[in-house]
């Protein structure tokens, strides 16, 4: 946790600031003194964010924008950077479908691909130039998700957009760091939001199963990530560049190990395990 109001007289630009994670980075980054500025498609949502703002006495102001929607938000961005220095850059917005891939539309595929990988492009691109130009030291951090790496089914828009957003970061990264931009990715894993939650899961069971499957049998909050987020855009993280953070309490290394299965075993066999090592020693 950082201390203090670390970005106080400065400015965040987060994209999905309405609902789940992103209200939630917006409260995060407010709290700590950041003057805050989100778009997303529904304004009532982008309201009831900047209300939860105004009541811990934070700076936010908003527009409501389709990411998709290049020159709206490059106007957006624009805007921001006239009114005060902007440092940091939280490319938050997402759309996801839990689908069998051969159900889904071309219509489908580019609806998540335009808002997750093209809109993050894009907002990378418009907020790095214009720290060029200004000589300014800039962050950028992309929301990923845990099987940007490995793929997953059922979710195969998302996944595409968002390996493409994790090869994106690795590659501006090393291309922008000389000119003092930073881009790093955080990658959740099973995480209870709002908009992701509803939208997504089918029904109560499955939060079981996750818990269960998870080596801290719970699910991460909206806060363990933002607080995540706002130490990479701090400078506090100064050295920190190309990186891409897992934040799932273990799920993603307890599906390698070979005999990671063995958390599911009781006590009697164990003892039997113990008991036929004990005779070998």
């Amino acid at each position: 946790m950082l201390e203090g109001t670390p970005f106080k007289n400065k400015g965040v630009i987060i994209t999905g600031g309405g609902t789940g994670l992103g209200q939630s980075l917006c409260l995060k980054f407010a709290s700590y003194g950041a003057s805050v500025y989100t778009f997303g498609r529904t304004e009532s949502t982008l309201e009831e964010t900047k209300q939860r703002v105004n009541a811990i006495n934070g700076n936010l102001e908003y527009k409501a924008i389709d990411i998709r929607n290049f020159d709206a938000v490059n106007e957006f961005i624009d805007e921001t950077f006239r009114k005060i220095e902007i440092i940091g850059l939280v490319n938050n917005a997402a759309g996801n479908f839990i689908s069998r891939t051969e159900d889904l539309s071309m219509n489908a595929f580019k609806s998540v691909i335009d808002i997750v990988l093209m809109g993050s492009i894009n907002t990378s691109v418009q907020v790095s130039r214009r720290w060029m130009e200004r000589k300014i030291r800039g962050s950028v951090v992309n929301i990923l998700t845990s099987y940007a790496d490995t793929g997953s089914a059922f979710v195969t828009p998302s996944a595409a957009a968002k390996g493409g957003l994790r090869a994106f970061t690795r590659s501006v990264a090393v291309e922008w760091g000389p000119k003092g931009i930073r881009t790093n990715g955080v990658a959740p894993g099973p995480f209870k939001t709002q908009g992701a939650w509803k939208n997504l899961i089918p029904d109560d069971s499955y939060e079981k199963i996750l818990k269960e499957k998870n080596p801290m049998r719970r699910l991460g909050t909206t806060d363990d990530i933002s607080e995540l987020v706002s130490y990479l855009i701090s400078d506090y993280s100064s050295f920190i560049n190309g990186e891409i953070i897992t934040i799932d309490g273990g799920e993603w290394i307890q599906g390698a190990g070979q005999f990671n299965m063995l958390s599911q075993i009781d006590d009697n066999m164990w003892d039997m395990i113990r008991k036929n090592r004990v005779k070998k020693e």
